[in-house]
């Protein structure tokens, strides 16, 4: 409405010899009442129309809403919803509420008390944004290299969750990419990825929500996880050593030669025996034998004092041979 300061005024000032001298007090408790409603309309029009501050707050807290930059002790009212508000409510000019509940949501403004100046609004909303999930693990699911199991927990701070259920939002992605994926999920506390890179490193988290009113809590903790791969197979076979057989040449034996042998005795009773041509193979092979049986008379002598007799023909054969004319 609109009001006109100086004609009601003007009015208020008539002379007082125009009216009853019993009429002069009711006149100016009518001028005060409409000096008081003009002041209000005054300043409730010429007040800044700053923006409500939007301030979220958890079902069941406590909250205290300054008056803007108003001093503690500066007299001012509040009211919310356009309602005064009790004074026992003040803490000098701040508003106390406690043990929020979701009908304390609404438009708070605060006035100074006697001009009834617009100080400050607050748009306040309860039981919105809640603190992040907790506990948040991604785990490999075995056998499937592009799943991973995601669970968290419902934040411990959040005072009712079966009467205020939640809803979640999940984001991930791999290391190697900076685009996430995101998926939406009205209850639960668990979700299966099913669209990871096989063998590739994950970073996930989540957000919660208030499931009818609110807005979303920040992101989770980050959990980082590997899909699952396949162990490769180590082949274990044993290396094949080849065998090694090590032969050893007697200082007797001759040079290798294709020469054919003298006839000669070579029998034991010193008969006379018939000439035959020694091949190189059968030269080495008399060799070896002569060196061999040498040793082996020298070792078992002692032991069988009866084989020198019986094969000291054929070692006195083999041992003087005259190699070199072969």
């Amino acid at each position: 409405m609109g009001v006109d300061l100086e004609n009601s005024w003007g009015r208020c000032s008539l002379p007082w010899n125009g009216w009853p001298e019993m009429a002069a007090p009711v006149l100016w408790a009518c001028c005060a009442v409409l000096a008081a409603a003009t002041a209000v309309v005054y300043a409730q029009r010429h007040s800044p129309q700053e923006a409500p501050h939007v301030q979220y707050e958890r079902l069941g807290s406590d909250v205290t809403l300054p008056c803007g930059t108003a001093n503690w002790d500066a007299a001012v009212t509040w009211r919310v919803n356009g309602t005064d508000l009790a004074p026992d409510l003040l803490n000098g000019s701040q508003l106390v509420l406690r043990g929020l509940e979701l009908g304390h949501s609404g438009l708070y403004a605060c006035f100074h008390r006697d001009s009834w100046h617009l100080r400050h609004q607050v748009l306040l909303h309860v039981g919105l944004k809640p603190d992040p999930p907790e506990n948040v693990v991604a785990r490999p699911v075995p056998s499937n290299p592009r799943r991973l199991e995601v669970t968290w927990q419902t934040p411990s701070t959040w005072p009712d969750p079966d009467s205020f259920p939640l809803k979640f939002f999940l984001r991930y992605r791999p290391l190697i990419l900076d685009q996430w994926q995101h998926v939406e999920l009205s209850d639960g506390t668990a979700h299966t990825i099913t669209d990871a890179y096989a063998g590739k490193e994950y970073i996930i988290q989540v957000a919660a929500k208030d499931n009818e009113i609110g807005t979303w809590s920040d992101w989770s903790v980050a959990a980082h996880a590997t899909p699952w791969t396949e162990e490769p197979r180590h082949l274990t076979t044993e290396a094949q050593v080849p065998e090694t057989t090590t032969s050893t040449t007697s200082s007797l034996a001759p040079p290798p030669t294709t020469k054919i042998c003298d006839p000669g005795e070579l029998g034991s009773s010193g008969g006379p025996s018939a000439p035959f041509s020694i091949s190189v193979p059968v030269t080495l092979a008399l060799a070896a034998a002569a060196a061999t049986a040498s040793s082996l008379l020298i070792w078992t002598t002692p032991l069988f004092p009866n084989a020198r007799a019986g094969n000291l023909s054929l070692i006195h054969l083999l041992t003087t041979v005259d190699w070199s004319r072969i």
